[in-house]
């Protein structure tokens, strides 16, 4: 075949173009650190790197459902703590007239007490986070008690948050369960067993005044129960955001051994392609220069 200067023109430029593409593409993974840098570079690692990228932002959101459910928590058990504290209060004060007093002042200062101490834990049980009540269940912007009557204003339902894929785990406690007794935790109304003390003890009623006391002391392993149930969701949350962290921590690893470039290879390769790329230039340049004149 016969071999015309075209076809060499031809052949010298796709082989310079070659060389261009190579050494360009060089010079970006030396720029931007990185091995793929578009999905054509290598369509297979592309597609792992998203895969990884996905799996990676997926654990991002999962850590920060994780955090908004232990603070969530946290804010929780410390109300719940210092329900106890009230209700503790509250028992020591029924205690100092619980066998009856004969004297007014002592029997409706200590109704008074009662009634303050019950006020604080209406107030525990209408704590808020930002603008959200913690034990209301799905009504956050409604209190969930009130100071004029015992009724429940709250939802029973439990608001849960994805802490791994198709995991749940709830990070509220409603406040019906807690002074209103209606599940598994206990069956004390607690705001109606205050009410009840405090006529009693209005009334120098001793037996009624014991018995509302002993409801007191059942109401406190009530509180208690929440408690430890809290606790072991936050153990749960806390066992989850280690092993996510350590997953991110992985992928992230994996990530930076696929794609991270080898600056000192890549940096010989540059300084390689380079020469050769000027070789083919200074080659390129005295073959464009013949003529016919140069055979004759």
């Amino acid at each position: 075949m016969r071999v015309t200067p075209g076809m060499t023109a031809d052949n010298a430029l796709y082989n310079l173009q070659k060389g261009r593409t190579v050494l360009g593409r060089l010079q970006e993974q030396i720029a931007s650190g990185a091995v793929v840098n578009r999905p054509s570079d290598d369509p297979i690692t592309t597609r792992q790197l998203l895969d990884m990228e996905s799996k990676l932002e997926e654990g991002e959101q999962y850590l920060s459902n994780i955090t908004k459910g232990t603070l969530w928590l946290n804010m929780s058990e410390t109300a719940l703590e210092g329900m106890v504290k009230i209700l503790a209060e509250a028992r020591k004060t029924a205690g100092t007239v619980g066998s009856g007093s004969s004297d007014a002042t002592v029997r409706e200062n200590a109704a008074v007490q009662l009634s303050e101490l019950k006020k604080q834990l209406i107030d525990m049980g209408n704590t808020q986070l930002g603008d959200q009540y913690l034990f209301a269940g799905f009504k956050t912007d409604t209190a969930p008690f009130s100071k004029s009557d015992n009724t429940y204003h709250g939802s029973g339902d439990d608001i849960s948050v994805e802490i791994d894929r198709g995991s749940l785990a709830a990070m509220n406690i409603t406040g019906d369960l807690l002074l209103k007794g209606t599940g598994s935790y206990g069956s004390v109304d607690i705001l109606q067993t205050f009410d009840n003390l405090i006529t009693a003890v209005k009334n120098n009623d001793s037996p009624t005044i014991q018995a509302e006391a002993s409801k007191l002391d059942e109401g406190m392993k009530q509180i208690a129960n929440a408690i430890s149930d809290v606790s072991g969701r936050l153990n749960r949350m806390d066992s989850a955001k280690t092993m996510i962290t350590r997953d991110q921590a992985t992928l992230t690893g994996i990530m930076e051994d696929t794609q991270g470039i080898d600056m000192i290879q890549a940096a010989v390769e540059l300084n390689q392609q380079q020469t050769a790329f000027e070789a083919a230039l200074s080659a390129t340049a005295k073959i464009s220069q013949l003529s016919l004149l140069d055979y004759l």
